[in-house]
């Protein structure tokens, strides 16, 4: 008798005809593609398995119009997710999840202001997709009892340029630079040569 899955439950009586072996075969055949198909239908059921076809199909249902060149498959499911997950009314709590589940864990800062009920949400200023899809989530929510306000952070990089001379003494004039309310990391162009001090003057 053929060794597959319908063949080991006949008896032994039907070992050898060829018709049964045709039979067992095929229906073999059929019952792995009939399981294969519903672990597709499985996989489709869920966001985070969906292919990009059936994402696709679950967007136009909240009328969401993506940009494959743009937008990676990996953020238009949990874009995706936030939309099913803004039910009213929620909690401050929940609408933490729900930026979380959209931008990361460490993708934001909040700041909760209990007196004045309200809640700060300061996010990067970079990625422009990711800030319109911010902006379009917290317009739909309405949190209980609690105000909501959104910034925007830009970190630059400010390079100084300077000069370097080498010896036995080092003197430093630092620049006075007021008022720059950005995050900045200083990057130095500095020249060499050899004397008998070390000053670092800025340019």
């Amino acid at each position: 008798m053929l060794d597959n899955r319908v063949a080991h439950n006949l008896p032994a009586i039907y070992d050898g005809i060829k018709e049964t072996d045709e039979l067992t075969e095929t229906v073999a055949i059929e019952l792995d593609e009939l399981d294969e198909a519903r672990k597709r239908v499985e996989i489709e059921q869920f966001i985070m398995t969906a292919s990009e076809k059936f994402i696709r199909m679950r967007e136009r249902g909240y009328d969401i119009l993506a940009d494959p060149t743009t937008e990676s498959l990996d953020f238009r499911r949990r874009r995706l997710i936030v939309r099913q997950s803004t039910r009213l009314p929620i909690t401050q709590r929940k609408v933490r999840e729900i930026l979380t589940e959209l931008v990361g864990h460490s993708n934001f800062e909040e700041y909760l202001d209990v007196e004045n009920c309200t809640t700060t949400f300061v996010f990067e200023a970079t990625d422009t997709t990711l800030s319109r899809e911010i902006d379009l989530t917290l317009e739909r929510i309405i949190p209980l009892n609690m105000g909501l306000k959104v910034a925007r952070r830009l970190i630059t990089k400010l390079y100084v340029p300077s000069f370097l001379t080498t010896g036995s003494e080092i003197t430093l004039h630092p620049m006075n630079i007021e008022k720059i309310e950005s995050q900045t990391s200083s990057i130095n162009l500095v020249g060499v040569k050899t004397a008998s001090t070390i000053t670092i003057s800025p340019l």
